[in-house]
C-alpha cells in the first residue's frame, strides 16, 4: 500500500514520534510511506534523521499563520502520490485531511487520530470542526479509552464511533550501574543519594512549574545529612519560568537540572530513582510508557489516560499532585521502592498491527 502520513509538524513531542514510529514500521513490513508535514520542518532534526535513515520520504506544505493559503497544497501532494491511504493526526491536519478528500477526485480511504484530550481554553472550535466535518473521514481513532470518553463527549458523537489504538514504542533495553553513574556524573547529581526525574516538553501541559514550586515541602521531607537531586530532560518554551522558580527556590539539600533534550533521553529514565509525571493534562503519555519499560518506580498526576495506562503496571501510583499529607506519604514510599521491569503492551509492532486492521477494512 501507498501511505501518507499527514501531521502538524515534526519537532520531537508525542504525537510526532508515534508517527515516526508507525512510518517506520510501516516501511519495514514494505508498504511505501510518505510523512507530510503542515508546517516548516523543525531546526531539531531528531525525528527526520529517524525517517530518512529507513528511506521515508518527507515533505512539508511550510504553512504559516501568514500563508495559511498553502495548507492546498496537499491536494497537489495527493494527486502526485496517488495514496491508498491517508492517516492525518491532530486536529489540524485531520480537518485538512478530510476537505482534501471532497475536493480530490482520486479515492482513498482516509484515518484521522486524535492523540489529547484538549483542554485548553478558546479551542471550543476544533471539536466544532470536528464534529460537522466527522462524516468526511472513514474512521476517526483515539490514543486512549479517557481521550475517546472526552473527545466524543465533545463532538456529541457515540464512543462507539471512535475506535481506541494505543500509541507504541520501541522496546528500550534497561540500562547498568556504570551507565547510571555516568549520567549522574554528567548531571552534576552524583551526589545526590536520590534523583528524581521527568522527560517531557517544557510546557504548561506538563506541570512541571507545580512540582517546582513546592520545592520547599520537598526539602522539609529529605532525612538530614541526605541530598537529592530533580532532573527534567526535555526543551520548550516554559524554560524560562521554570527557570525562574528553581532560581526563587534555592536549598542546599536539593539540586535542580534542567539538561535540555537528548536524544536517549527514554534509557537516560533507568538514572532515576522515581520518575514523576505530574501533567495537567495528557491524550497517552509516552514517556510514562518508557519508564514503565526501565521498571522505574513511578509517580503520575491522574490526569486524563494516566491512570488507564498504570493499570497495566504494578510499580507506580497516579494520584493528585496536591502536596498533601497522602501525596508525600505515596511520594516517599515510591522512592524508596526498587525497580521492576514488567513488560507492558504499548509496542510499536503491536501499535502498526492494529492501524494496518483500521487500513484494510
Amino acid at each position: 500500500m501507498k501511505i501518507l502520513q499527514f501531521i502538524t509538524e515534526l519537532t520531537p513531542a508525542g504525537a510526532e514520534r508515534v508517527v515516526c514510529e508507525l512510518a517506520k514500521n510501516l516501511k519495514v513490513k514494505g508498504h511505501d510511506v510518505f510523512v507530510l508535514s503542515l508546517m516548516a520542518l523543525p531546526e531539531n532534526e531528531s525525528i527526520l534523521d529517524e525517517l530518512r535513515s529507513s528511506q521515508v520520504d518527507v515533505q512539508s506544505l511550510n504553512v504559516t499563520k501568514t500563508t495559511p493559503w498553502r495548507i492546498f497544497g496537499i491536494r497537489k501532494v495527493i494527486r502526485n502520490y496517488k495514496p491508498d491511504i491517508v492517516h492525518a493526526h491532530l486536529i489540524h491536519p485531520n480537518i485538512i485531511s478530510r476537505v482534501a478528500k471532497i475536493a480530490n477526485p482520486l479515492k482513498f480511504r482516509l484515518i484521522n487520530t486524535v492523540h489529547i484530550a484538549e483542554r485548553r481554553p478558546g479551542k471550543w472550535w476544533h471539536f466544532f470542526l470536528d464534529r460537522i466535518t466527522f462524516g468526511l473521514c472513514d474512521v476517526e481513532t483515539c490514543v486512549s479509552k479517557a481521550v475517546r470518553d472526552f473527545h466524543s463527549t465533545k463532538i456529541a458523537k457515540s464512543p462507539d464511533f471512535l475506535p481506541v489504538i494505543y500509541n507504541g514504542l520501541p522496546i528500550i533495553l534497561p540500562i547498568n550501574d556504570r551507565r547510571i553513574l555516568k549520567l549522574r556524573k554528567e548531571w552534576d547529581l552524583h551526589h545526590c543519594s536520590k534523583v528524581i526525574g521527568s522527560v517531557g516538553r517544557l510546557d504548561w501541559q506538563k506541570g512541571y512549574d507545580i512540582f517546582l514550586e513546592h520545592l520547599p515541602k520537598i526539602s522539609e521531607i529529605i532525612p538530614e545529612g541526605e541530598k537529592w537531586g530533580i532532573v527534567i530532560l526535555g526543551e520548550g518554551k516554559y524554560r524560562n519560568e521554570l527557570e525562574k522558580i528553581i532560581n526563587d527556590r534555592k536549598f542546599e539539600n536539593i539540586t535542580v537540572k534542567l539538561p535540555g533534550f537528548r536524544k536517549d533521553a527514554a534509557q537516560c529514565i533507568g538514572a532515576f530513582d522515581l520518575f514523576v509525571m505530574p501533567s495537567r493534562y495528557e491524550g497517552f503519555g509516552l514517556t510514562l510508557i518508557e519508564a514503565m519499560m526501565q521498571g522505574v518506580p513511578i509517580l503520575a498526576s491522574d490526569a486524563d489516560s494516566l491512570p488507564e495506562l498504570m493499570d497495566f503496571y504494578g510499580n507506580g501510583k497516579c494520584l493528585k499532585f496536591d502536596f498533601s499529607e497522602m501525596f508525600f506519604e505515596n511520594f516517599k514510599k515510591y522512592l524508596m521502592k526498587e525497580k521492576k521491569i514488567k513488560k507492558v503492551p504499548f509496542t510499536s509492532s503491536h501499535m502498526t498491527e492494529e492501524y494496518l486492521n483500521v487500513y484494510l477494512k
